[in-house]
């Protein structure tokens, strides 16, 4: 059994060659600790380098002149962190910790092997990035569109949906584990910590779900669906790619 990240989430979607395997956990060669809300990349610097998760949740997120703050993206176990960033020669916003996170770095020119090599692997990253795109897009809706009792489930439900794919099993029978703070959540939502407080306590009494500590046990994910028209999609469209 492979000790990739990378390979274990990625072989949920689609079957990897030995091949692909092996380029995969190239990229995971070095590792490197950091602590919680330790910064690791500061928006407007140049990037250098890629990082893989191997554990640990990070941000990236913007701070506004006035001091306010906008979570933007969040990264678990087996993500390539803002791969669509391979694109840009300077960030575009900051990424830190959120726990104590243990990354693989690797330089942008560790990717030329792979697209020269497999054009299967290639297109699946692809299809990987534009995925990652349409969930941020959805919570953008949600948080355009949807009251603040919406866009909680709305969250939820992603997180819980993103977790089963998670390398590393972040989702269990017994729910998973969510080390945001009110702040960090009311920061995704655009909402206030009153809001976060309030309604979270509100989708608890109505039976949706059942806290114990940060850990969320979802009970009714199929009301919960339907209330903030969630659309739970853990596969991707693999029909048109390469055979190799």
């Amino acid at each position: 059994m492979t000790n990739s990240c990378l390979v274990a989430k990625l072989g949920k979607f689609a079957s990897l060659s030995e091949g692909d395997s092996a380029m995969l956990e190239a990229l995971e060669r070095d590792e490197r600790e950091y602590r919680k809300d330790q910064l690791i990349q500061r928006r407007g610097n140049p990037i250098d380098e890629m990082f893989v998760v191997k554990s640990g949740w990070l941000t990236s997120f913007s701070v506004l002149d006035d001091g306010r703050r906008q979570l933007l993206r969040l990264f678990f176990s087996g993500d390539i962190v803002d791969l669509s960033n391979v694109a840009l020669t300077v960030s575009q916003h900051d990424i830190k910790a959120l726990t104590p996170a243990v990354l693989c770095p690797f330089p942008k020119s560790g990717l030329e092997p792979l697209f020269h090599s497999s054009p299967r692997l290639t297109a699946l990253l692809f299809s990987m990035t534009v995925r990652e795109n349409a969930t941020l897009l959805g919570r953008i809706r949600a948080i355009g569109r949807f009251n603040a009792y919406e866009r909680l489930c709305y969250l939820i439900l992603e997180l819980g949906s993103r977790l089963r794919l998670a390398a590393g099993h972040q989702y269990a029978p017994d729910g998973f584990r969510i080390p945001l703070t009110q702040s960090d959540i009311a920061d995704l939502l655009g909402l206030t910590n009153v809001y976060v407080s309030k309604t979270m306590s509100r989708i608890e009494k109505d039976g949706l779900i059942e806290r114990h500590g940060n850990r969320i046990i979802i009970c009714e994910p199929k009301r919960m669906q339907n209330i903030c028209e969630f659309e739970d999609s853990e596969q991707i469209d693999t029909s048109w790619f390469p055979l190799r």
